[in-house]
């Protein structure tokens, strides 16, 4: 896997955790005025995971030939797999972020070494086809509408932090300019056809999946024109209901991820959900519940809905009326790090990697937004789980709470990953079924 045999040694393994160690001790001690000394003690049972096996894990899923990165290590290893654009921007976007090179997780790409940029960037670059989207070859063009809208978004964040613009002018641009893409959504061809769609929608069974393809396409639906955003967010707010702010009956795991899938983009839409605290109230409730999880973003979209409800309120010009939701919470820290960081922990891999699935479920994630990323029935760490079971939760708690999230790592530790890249070499692959 690498063409250096002195890169991983214990004594710079040694350096770099008392490195680690002591810049996350000063991060820490400045959390505690804040949240206090037992919310923080919480917080170091959960940081004493994330440890240098998991920049290993990163590094050995760059694909130095193509200028990507796996979904997976079983994806790596087996033919029939390429890297992917998500994959690619989530890791960029981790180490970047979590190494403290940068301030934006967006534009995770500018702390990569020039060479890297070039080889990132060219990689999303020469995705894209002429009716502006971006297609993987290992895919083709049948895929889905959010596998679609999802690559659009990645691929603008590994191409425009370096100012690079597309080969062809976006879905979103021909739009503007009157032009329809031959893959547009049915649902965004006429007001209409959008009318039709939202008549049709079971908010009441169905939010998380409706709620995550209105997330996947909601550039595409901005770009329709106000007209659609404003459709769209009457209906969201005549279905939403008073009594738990979820557009299901019960308070549950799915509901409430339905909430963040919507939530997630009012601050984009420029609204306001009617019922904020009845919202974060039910977002608290399944933080706390004692049924378990079966995986990650049933902790990290509660989270997220929280922080969406405060984001949303502040653009409003309601800052007073966040503080005070925050403040509802804020007291129970401890008990809320707590609970976060135990369900997180059952999907740990063991290698210093998360899942997206807890090892309890019994499940593995071989696609995503059903396009194939990784084998079946294998139970490993893959970069979207990672990223689910571990800076996205976290970063939305510590921003619900008011505070910067401590880097999970530092610069040393992303001087370390580069050179993991460097010695990187193409692993042979081998055909499915063999040795699997």
């Amino acid at each position: 896997m690498y063409n250096k045999s002195d890169i991983i040694t214990k004594e710079k393994l040694d350096r770099l955790r008392a490195i680690r160690e002591a810049e996350r001790e000063e991060s820490f001690k400045k959390l505690i005025p804040i949240i206090g000394e037992a919310a923080v003690a919480e917080v170091r049972k959960i940081y004493s995971a994330y440890d240098e096996r998991m920049l290993i894990w990163y590094a050995g899923l760059w694909e130095p030939e193509i200028g990507g990165f796996y979904f997976s290590n079983s994806a790596r290893d087996h033919e029939g797999f390429l890297p992917d654009l998500e994959s690619t921007a989530q890791a960029v976007n981790f180490i970047g972020r979590q190494c403290g090179l940068v301030n934006d997780d967006r534009t995770g790409i500018l702390a990569f070494p020039e060479k890297y940029q070039k080889k990132l960037s060219d990689f999303a670059y020469n995705l894209q086809d002429e009716d502006g989207y971006f297609y993987h070859p290992q895919w083709g063009k049948n895929v889905s509408v959010t596998r679609l809208g999802r690559d659009l978004g990645w691929a603008g964040s590994l191409l425009r932090p370096l100012g690079i613009e597309p080969k062809y002018l976006r879905p979103s641009e021909r739009r503007k300019q009157g032009e329809l893409s031959p893959s547009t959504p049915e649902h965004l061809l006429s007001i209409d056809n959008f009318k039709a769609w939202l008549s049709g929608l079971e908010l009441d069974k169905k939010s998380y999946q409706i709620g995550n393809f209105i997330d996947s396409t909601s550039g595409q639906i901005i770009a329709a024109g106000q007209e659609y955003v404003d459709l769209l967010v009457e209906h969201l707010n005549a279905t939403e209901r008073p009594d738990n702010g979820l557009w299901e009956e019960k308070t549950t795991y799915q509901a409430v991820n339905g909430l963040m899938k919507i939530a997630l983009n009012y601050p984009g839409f420029g609204a306001v959900l009617p019922y904020p605290e009845a919202a974060m109230n039910s977002a608290i409730a399944v933080i706390k519940s004692d049924v378990p999880i079966t995986f990650a973003c049933e902790v990290y979209n509660a989270w997220a809905a929280i922080n969406s409800i405060l984001i949303s309120l502040d653009k409003a010009g309601e800052s007073e009326r966040a503080e005070r939701l925050r403040r509802t919470f804020l007291n129970e820290a401890p008990e809320l790090i707590r609970i976060t960081g135990e369900k997180l922990m059952g999907t740990a891999v063991g290698d210093g990697s998360f899942a997206y699935f807890t090892a309890a479920s019994g499940k593995t994630c071989p696609t995503s937004q059903g396009a194939p990323v990784a084998l079946k029935g294998i139970r490993e760490g893959d970069i979207n789980g990672n990223g689910c079971s571990t800076r996205a939760p976290l970063s939305h708690m510590f921003s619900a709470f008011g505070v910067d999230i401590p880097p999970f790592f530092t610069r040393a530790d992303a001087e370390f990953f580069f050179e993991l890249l460097d010695a990187r070499v193409p692993v042979p692959k081998v055909p499915v079924g063999h040795n699997s």
